[in-house]
């Protein structure tokens, strides 16, 4: 079978799938790797291997992306370019090689010293012992180029399938190492995501691919067999459908697997709009989980008592009822305004709004200022006076 790309909208049971094919990998005889990027999703995937499988095992190794590029795809063939060993990495939050303020570059930075080679000072810290963590993958491409793909014919013959988990994350020089990879093991490589889901970058730079588009269109020029799920196992279809609006026409029409409803939801069911009046009074009915931009996000109105989640925080995580405090361009969507994320900025925002709502099982509340809450789509929820 070839190598495939597993299309998993939210909830539907990803995680489910790596840990039952990985186990039943095992029970063959072999030994899966599985690399993700956030720590979360890290955590979940050996608590529920262990649940599953009664215990831990040496044959399922679960990495962290910039630990995975460090350990397996740079670190042993190193030499070929520093020949130092490279300890750990350096996390860039933007490009290390720009003046923060003035957004110049910095001298000595330049990727190639004047004699051709490799400058240390591009690729690693002024203390050469980490690497920035925005050039691994580009790093571990130089070497693969250097070596003739020696890392990934390695880790052929370490592990017999290789997951890599959340990879709508993955931009640019990302695609470069998994080309390398695809080419050494053409049949044992899974990728599982949802682009909808795009909220980090593992690098900066222009490089392509950097759409959904361009890097659906990526794995099929690699070979990838692209196989959907759009099944989902967490939210009612109330939620479903609207989770789908926001990325209209784009994707397959999501099906919820949710059947009975708990007597203790059935009463809050769907999409509401919350006043910001009346935010303590709906947290303090329905204890839902609040989602937001940042921590400043709705400091003039949340109580104390509320439970908060930033969107990119709360990817992988499920909640019975969620209260969304919408930024600008994800308040055009609540009105009902005509392409509410049609400039390109505002891509990030449109992602993290569908993973902010398919979080939800039951119930989304979006906090709206008072004036605005009216005719709109989604009914207002009104305080019940006892």
């Amino acid at each position: 079978m070839p190598n495939e790309l597993c299309l998993a909208g939210a909830g539907s049971g990803k995680t489910h799938k790596v840990i039952t094919e990985s186990i039943a990998e095992i029970m063959r005889g072999g030994k899966v790797l599985v690399v993700t990027y956030t720590t979360n999703n890290q955590i979940e995937l050996r608590s529920r291997f262990v649940k599953e499988y009664g215990k831990a095992s040496d044959r399922f190794v679960v990495k962290g992306l910039y630990s995975f590029y460090l350990e397996d795809m740079i670190r042993p063939y190193q030499r070929a370019v520093f020949p130092d060993r490279i300890e750990s990495f350096f996390f860039n939050a933007d490009n290390p090689h720009l003046n923060q303020k003035t957004r110049r570059p910095l001298p000595g930075r330049a990727e190639k010293l004047a004699n051709g080679k490799v400058n240390p000072l591009y690729y690693l810290t002024s203390c050469r012992t980490k690497a920035h963590t925005g050039l691994l993958a580009k790093l571990a491409t130089l070497i693969a180029k250097k070596t003739k793909n020696s890392a990934s014919l390695r880790l052929k013959e370490i592990y017999s399938k290789v997951y890599f988990d959340e990879v709508q994350d993955l931009v640019g020089w990302d695609y470069s190492v998994l080309t390398h990879l695809n080419k050494a093991m053409p049949d044992s490589i899974c990728c599982v995501g949802d682009f909808r889901q795009t909220i980090y970058d593992t690098t900066f730079g222009q490089k392509a691919p950097q759409s959904a588009i361009d890097k659906i269109s990526a794995f099929t020029a690699m070979n990838f067999e692209l196989k959907p799920l759009a099944m989902n196992r967490r939210c009612i279809q109330l939620i479903c459908d609207i989770a789908d609006q926001v990325h209209l026409n784009a994707y397959e029409k999501t099906e919820s697997a949710v059947g009975m409803v708990p007597d203790e939801f059935s009463h809050h069911l769907g999409a509401f709009i919350v006043r910001q009046s009346e935010v303590s009074d709906y947290i303090s009915t329905f204890s839902p989980m609040v989602l937001r931009s940042n921590v400043r996000s709705g400091t003039k109105y949340l109580p104390r008592e509320a439970r908060c989640h930033n969107f990119g925080s709360s990817k992988g995580l499920g909640f019975d009822r969620v209260l969304i405090i919408p930024s600008e361009s994800q308040l055009n969507f609540v009105y009902g305004i005509e392409n509410p994320f049609e400039s390109k900025d505002s891509e990030t925002a449109q992602n993290k709004l569908y993973v902010a709502i398919t979080r939800a099982r039951y119930s989304i509340g979006f906090v709206v200022a008072d004036k605005k809450a009216d005719r709109l789509a989604y009914p207002v929820w009104k305080k019940t006076v006892a």
